[in-house]
């Protein structure tokens, strides 16, 4: 029976690590090349000679948006991350089916689309405040709901907060898109379980950073009612305190938890590696996919920990 059970918890059809690590920078590649051809067809469906201005954004040059159109540059900026979005909420809901009928590659290839596409909704929204660059070369939303909708920097800085939420809650959606082959649903454990007999020092720690996040989310709302742009840049580490805690809080050596940190969370590390030489060498927003997408894992992560814990 022991064995049996054994058999039943290890993870099927898993691709190895170098595989994992190569679907997750293609899939993150062909993701991003996907948004901005839309970017590139809408452009040129309104009228606008859209054309790339890097790998990852596209445009068109300053003249022509001083003069063309503000109704076709919101379409231009808006449908692409509309899209991303969409793609990444069909991925997750998706995978159960894929799990089930379609080889390991091309469901890993799909969970990716997920685990990028879901977290985005929540970062595209945090850039709503960002300085508004019509012609295709900043953010989206920025252009959209300030360039075309006229919303203030006050107004578009209380979108990013709910941004900021939803970015930081989207690791504990992205269960579907992780799931392996075993045969057996893992059973969950309530917050009760998840901390009971975690080290006091990690607790105590856990608690500092608590603090920390509640003090930089005053902050920022302090900065949000003075309509100061000097909050973004708290806004973008309030994720990165946030995930500090779970790392912190989940039982690595733990079935589920193991299953992401060594399925998932490495080899996306390894591709984000590669995103961030790419954005670094390119200077495009490559750099940015690198150091941001992994980190809502770690939430998933803990919500995938079963019973079966370890120390």
């Amino acid at each position: 029976m022991k064995d049996n059970a054994r058999k039943d918890d290890r993870p099927g059809n898993v691709t190895p690590f170098l595989g994992m690590a190569f679907i997750a920078l293609l899939a993150h590649i062909a993701s991003t090349e996907l948004h901005e051809s839309i970017h590139l067809i809408v452009g040129r469906l309104v009228g606008l000679p859209s054309h790339f201005l890097s790998l990852t954004s596209v445009g068109v040059t300053p003249s022509v948006a001083a003069t063309t159109s503000p109704s076709a540059l919101a379409w231009m900026n808006g449908v692409a991350p509309l899209a991303t979005m969409l793609i990444g909420i069909v991925s997750l809901i998706a995978m159960p089916a894929l799990r089930a009928k379609a080889p390991a590659a091309v469901a890993d290839f799909v969970a990716w689309w997920a685990i990028f596409g879901v977290p985005y909704i929540g970062l595209q929204t945090m850039t709503a405040p960002l300085q508004i660059n019509l012609r295709g070369n900043g953010s989206d939303f920025a252009a959209v709901l300030g360039g075309y909708f006229g919303l203030s920097l006050a107004a578009r800085m209380a979108i990013a907060l709910a941004g900021l939420v939803i970015y930081m809650a989207s690791g504990f959606w992205l269960g579907p898109a992780v799931a392996q082959r075993t045969g057996t649903a893992p059973l969950r454990l309530t917050l009760r379980e998840r901390l009971r007999g975690l080290a006091a020092w990690r607790l105590v720690a856990v608690s500092l950073l608590g603090l920390l996040l509640i003090g930089m989310t005053l902050r920022y709302i302090i900065l949000l009612v003075h309509a100061s742009p000097h909050g973004m840049l708290l806004l973008f580490r309030e994720p990165f305190v946030w995930f500090g805690m779970l790392t912190l809080l989940v039982r690595w050596r733990s079935p589920g938890a193991r299953d992401v940190l060594s399925h998932w969370i490495l080899p996306g590390v390894l591709a984000s590696a590669v995103l961030i030489a790419i954005g670094w060498l390119n200077n495009d927003d490559f750099l940015f996919d690198g150091i941001i997408y992994v980190l809502p894992l770690i939430a998933t992560g803990w919500i995938q920990t079963t019973r079966k814990v370890g120390s």
